[in-house]
């Protein structure tokens, strides 16, 4: 530790002001925001290629070097700001730091940006804040009116960016973010995006463009040409005219605010727009380069995490089986009638007619979202029944589809074996992907052989090894001697068990267990719940997000690590441990 002899009276008073805003003071000091993060890199003080790591601990602007020999140099802000030469003294870096605060040079960090989203009328429809950070990291949040995240609003419909403003004919220019969208109307070219980036394109937006011409400007990378294909097939049908533009030398992740800020003119612009192609002749030559994503470029992609609509099913495309009268149509009907509450579901009751339905949901609150299509109503999916629950699916919008039973909808592929099944359940869950719908799909299982394995439940689902292959998550129902056990394993959660009773209509859990894990290591079972979902966390992070004390975090994060459950990484943060049980 580096010894700064500070007799000055002020500095403990310069030190308590300056903490929490030390991002900032060593940004404008000129140091790269990219160096302040919590990771090995270059040193901005000696160089050298992973020596530095700026950990700002307590908020402290604190720092670690190893100087390039083994030999750690470690300081505050203060010596921070020495080391790196922008003070040649403590007082000189006092001075700094007294001088920056007094003209706030810190201000600028967190930077607040608000997009709002109009519906036709004008009325706000949607608040979209982007914070950008001291260390260079973006992020964004969305907001009702009312200040509460959209999927708290089951009635909540998206709509193009500045749609209050389009013209009444004439192209609209489709890019990716607000910012590039703002700076297209500053150069006269009206121009839209949706909230939330090049992750999607939601098919409900293609209403707005009907009788419009369209021209897709993709960002230069491969996320930008996603976004394009997405977009372009989505509206292919919608809008008479649909056409790529990709603008001319944009760097690598290059987008029209850089082509911008390079020189693009609106001339140039519109020179260029005019030589737009067709959309279905681009896609096809933009398949033509591979798309080569390295470790990096996969590691700092912001995915978004679908939310569990219910705690006992898992987001994405899920297969329930269990034996006959095991409960397993009736655990999809309880899950149902508990999203229902909230958000939009469909429930195709494929072997129930008006009086058996009548039967099983007769108790259910009339005023439940609700919709049920029964036996007979929905044609198998090679015989109409992909068009049809496509229909449905757009008239409907649920948060949740639920399938009873698959074998009913699916198109048969028992005679071309593995290929035909994977293909015959593939369909189904990209329908289901492609407007947003959690799927609870119920299956049967076989009956249990000589040969199966008792720790491995899984195997005895029926049919090909396809039907295990094509969902995201699996689900298996058996009978115990107190109710039913619900074993669940996915490709991004822990596998669980948990022990379920029904009393009345409702299911309650009688125990939980987290695979082998004591039935009392509750903190145990959160924390790997919580980093299947958020992936590596330090135990700072995951005692604020599981509001226990940091003590008791640190000892659970050992215990699983001891088990082989999580591994902790260089960084100190911890994440789970590589291993087949996803």
């Amino acid at each position: 530790m580096l010894n700064l002899e500070m007799n000055n009276p002020t500095f403990v008073n310069v030190k308590k002001q300056a903490r929490h805003h030390w991002n900032g003071l060593l940004v404008a000091a000129g140091i790269d925001a990219k160096a302040l993060r919590n990771v090995h890199g270059p040193c901005p003080g000696c160089g050298g290629k992973d020596r530095f790591r700026f950990d700002d601990h307590d908020c402290n602007g604190t720092f670690i070097c190893s100087q390039g020999n083994g030999d750690n140099l470690s300081g505050d802000g203060f010596e921070l700001l020495q080391h790196v030469g922008v003070a040649s003294s403590p007082i000189d870096a006092l001075r700094f730091v007294s001088n920056a605060l007094d003209n706030k040079q810190i201000d600028a960090y967190p930077f607040h940006t608000e997009y709002i989203y109009r519906r036709p009328d004008r009325s706000i429809n949607l608040k979209v804040v982007r914070t950008d950070t001291a260390n260079g990291k973006k992020s964004f949040k969305q907001l009702l009116p009312s200040g509460k995240p959209p999927k708290t609003d089951p009635n909540f419909r998206p709509f193009p960016y500045r749609i209050d403003e389009w013209l009444l004919d004439g192209p609209i220019l489709i890019c990716e973010g607000e910012k590039c969208a703002d700076a297209l109307w500053r150069a006269g070219f009206p121009a839209t995006t949706r909230a939330g980036g090049s992750s999607n394109w939601e098919v409900e937006l293609g209403q707005y463009f009907t009788n419009r011409e369209v021209i897709i400007l993709p960002d230069n990378d491969d996320a930008g040409r996603l976004f394009a294909r997405k977009a372009g097939d989505s509206l292919l049908n919608i809008s008479p005219s649909v056409k790529v533009c990709e603008l001319p030398n944009l760097p690598n992740k290059g987008d029209v605010v850089d082509w911008f800020a390079a020189g693009g003119t609106t001339d140039t612009l519109s020179e260029v727009l005019s030589q737009a192609i067709n959309f279905q002749n681009w896609n096809k030559t933009s398949y033509n380069s591979l798309v080569l994503r390295s470790i990096g470029a996969l590691k700092a992609k912001k995915i978004v995490v679908r939310e569990h609509l219910h705690e006992l099913l898992p987001p994405g495309f899920t297969l329930l089986s269990g034996a006959p009268k095991v409960g397993k149509s009736k655990l999809a009907e309880y899950i149902s009638r508990q999203v229902a509450k909230t958000y939009p579901v469909m429930f195709l009751a494929l072997e129930y007619n008006e009086l058996v339905a009548q039967l099983r949901f007769g108790h259910m609150d009339d005023h439940l979202k609700l919709t049920l299509l029964l036996e007979g109503e929905v044609p198998r999916w090679d015989s109409g029944g992909e068009e049809f629950v496509e229909a449905a699916l757009k008239q409907i919008r649920p948060s949740l589809t639920v399938i009873d039973v698959i074998g009913r909808l699916k198109k048969p592929g028992e005679a071309r074996g593995y290929e035909g099944e994977t293909e015959s359940l593939s369909l189904i869950k990209q329908m289901m992907s492609k407007y947003g719908s959690d799927c609870l799909a119920v299956h049967h299982l076989r009956k249990a052989g000589l040969t199966d394995s008792a720790d491995d439940p899984f195997e005895r689902i029926l049919g090909s090894t396809a039907f295990a292959a094509v969902p995201d998550n699996l689900q298996i129902l058996l009978p115990t001697d107190d109710g039913v056990a619900l074993h669940t394993k996915g490709r991004v959660i822990f596998p669980s068990k948990r022990s379920l009773k029904l009393v009345g209509h409702d299911f309650e859990e009688v125990n939980s267990a987290l695979t082998d894990l004591p039935r009392n290591a509750t903190a145990q079972k959160e924390i790997v719940f919580l980093l299947a979902s958020d992936g590596e966390l330090s135990v700072g992070e995951i005692a604020t997000k599981l509001n226990k004390h940091q003590s008791q975090i640190t000892t659970a994060c050992q215990k699983l690590t001891d088990s082989g459950k999580t591994t902790r990484l260089p960084n100190g943060n911890y994440t789970l441990a590589d291993t087949d049980l996803f």
